[in-house]
């Protein structure tokens, strides 16, 4: 299934955040004013007519919750928030009775600049926890440190998922090649696959100027307790991982190449 097609670019597309068609957008995000994360969405799709592609849409559920796991791939010119949108429009589109799904975004980012001018942590914490309010979207925070945090966090997004579908970039950063998730992400989503929740994986890349998101089958988690909680999470971390590095070219497979060729091989 293709969709959102444009013209070629010799470099790549430069996505933008179409300021006058959100003209709004800061004066709610100031005053905390709620705003829909899917009609935003088809709004910043529209004002970006680059190519774009979507493959294994009969892999997501047409009815009921599931969790969406997707790669965080970014570039500049090209934000995660940009293919979270297009994520949300296409599930919308294949769900028009139940369009919306919940994301989940980390509570930081770090080294990040306007310009050459970097931007100080506290005011990324401020910006994105408002971003969160303004679209009803779950902020985990990123400090392992923070346990007591992430509990309540996955807490409360078991309570969601059994409800609406959730989507989340376990990574919670990178630009493109695979990396390990946040410690605790394996055992959340074995928690969320027993309770029947399907997982849904999506690998999400470029193909020169086109933008690719590509679904796989839903999974289960291994109910596997064998070794420490450390070793089952991080044996759930790759199984996840792997689902999502299959549907991804090899290019994008970094740090879990070696675990995808092995799964490959087994079948």
């Amino acid at each position: 299934m293709s969709t959102d097609t444009g013209r070629a670019n010799l470099s790549p597309p430069k996505y933008e955040f179409p300021r006058l068609p959100l003209g709004g957008f800061a004066l709610d995000l100031l005053l905390a004013r709620r705003r829909s994360f899917l009609k935003d969405s088809r709004t910043v799709m529209a004002a970006n007519p680059y190519p774009r592609q979507v493959r294994g849409l009969e892999n997501v559920p047409s009815e009921g919750p599931f969790v969406l796991i997707a790669n965080h791939y970014g570039r500049r010119g090209l934000q995660t928030y940009h293919h979270a949108m297009f994520i949300t429009t296409v599930i919308a589109k294949h769900r028009p009775h139940a369009p919306n799904i919940r994301w989940v975004i980390t509570s930081e980012w770090y080294g990040y600049h306007l310009g050459v001018v970097p931007i100080p942590v506290w005011l990324i914490r401020w910006i994105f926890r408002r971003v969160a309010n303004l679209y009803g979207l779950v902020v985990m925070p990123r400090q392992a440190s923070l346990a007591v945090g992430r509990a309540a966090v996955l807490r409360r997004l078991a309570r969601l998922a059994q409800r609406e579908p959730v989507g989340l970039m376990p990574e919670a950063g990178g630009s493109g090649t695979l990396r390990e998730p946040l410690e605790g992400s394996g055992l959340f989503l074995r928690a969320l696959s027993e309770r029947g929740l399907p997982l849904v994986p999506a690998g999400v890349w470029e193909e020169d100027d086109t933008l690719v998101v590509r679904f796989g089958e839903p999974f289960a988690l291994s109910a596997d307790r064998k070794g420490s909680r450390q070793e089952q999470d991080r044996r759930a971390r790759e199984q996840v991982m792997v689902a999502v590095g299959r549907l991804l070219p090899p290019a994008y497979w970094g740090y879990y190449e070696e675990a995808i060729r092995r799964s490959l091989r087994e079948g």
